[in-house]
């Protein structure tokens, strides 16, 4: 399905519908593991985020905040849904939970920083912001070691979405958060895979959004949906069968 300048995928089944927002320098299709084992619990969408893979060179990219959000308003197309946000995608879903309450049911967050968050370290994005080359900088953080081993190519391509990256990451470390957390009026599942610095930004949400359900999926990493697709599976079931979702 083509929606405006994003490829969107349906897969499954069921009443409910579910749309899986991917973060930082990763891919809609990062999902299918998931989605292959919730394929006869609900329906499900996952893009594409404008900057990244097919949706590269999107125009408007590289975007900020606001525009991504209005990407998933637009993926929904009218239609309510839970809100799976991965990372960064977690600070979509957020914005689209706020702007459009009565399209988002809920919130899936797995492992979402809140920059504004009070006790948060952002050191290694300040670092990023910092270096003379931030996009270099941002693969560096990301990719690490396996810089080393791609080719030219690939990494022209990376750096292509490091623009994005490194665009999106600072519209929500401005003066003025981009929205406030405490307008969230729906239910709200925060995943993590065990003790990390995102305790202030846990922390912070338990605050504004008093009926926060936390959930661990031990060991799974930040890349849950990647290396434990069965744990976050089930973080999603657990939240279709919230209350008011």
């Amino acid at each position: 399905m083509s929606l405006m300048d994003l490829e969107v995928t349906e897969v499954g089944s069921g009443t409910p519908l579910v749309v899986f927002v991917h973060g930082v320098l990763d891919r809609g299709r990062s999902f299918e593991p998931v989605a292959d084992l919730l394929d006869d619990d609900c329906r499900m969408l996952f893009y594409d985020r404008r900057g990244y893979g097919t949706a590269r060179h999107a125009p408007g990219v590289p975007a900020g905040v606001d525009q991504h959000i209005e990407d998933v308003l637009t993926v929904l197309d009218g239609r309510p849904a839970l809100v799976v946000g991965h990372s960064f995608g977690g600070m979509t879903a957020m914005g689209a939970a706020i702007r459009a309450p009565e399209l988002v049911t809920g919130l899936v967050l797995y492992e979402t920083a809140i920059p504004w968050a009070p006790g948060w370290t952002d050191v290694p994005m300040k670092r990023v912001f910092a270096d003379p080359d931030p996009e270099d900088a941002g693969l560096r953080l990301m990719l690490g070691e396996r810089m080393a081993s791609m080719s030219p190519e690939t990494l022209t391509g990376w750096r292509q979405e490091a623009r994005a990256f490194i665009a999106e990451e600072g519209s929500v470390r401005t003066s003025t958060p981009p929205y406030d957390i405490s307008a969230l009026s729906v239910p709200v599942t925060y995943g993590i895979s065990g003790p990390s610095p995102l305790t202030a930004s846990m922390d912070y949400l338990r605050e504004q959004v008093p009926t926060l359900d936390v959930v661990t999926v031990p060991g799974a990493g930040h890349m849950a949906h990647r290396t434990d697709p069965a744990g976050f599976a089930d973080l999603v079931r657990r939240a279709l069968h919230r209350p008011g979702n």
